[in-house]
């Protein structure tokens, strides 16, 4: 698995538990099973991108 992938699926996960469950638990909502497992396909997207422009700026901070 490229390193950029991995990084981007840590980052969706980290942020995927504090927006949806970790965020709704403080602020005294019910957690949906349905927002829940909605957020997932979103949170990894997201994480990926992170990743890849996290690599991205590396790659180019080193050509320098």
């Amino acid at each position: 698995m490229r390193k950029w992938v991995r990084s981007g699926l840590v980052w969706g996960g980290i942020l995927y538990a504090i927006t949806m469950i970790i965020f709704p638990l403080v602020d005294g909502e019910r957690l949906s099973l349905t927002k829940i497992i909605a957020g997932i396909p979103l949170w990894i997207i997201v994480g990926l991108i992170l990743g890849y422009l996290f690599d991205r700026k590396k790659k180019k901070a080193g050509k320098r």
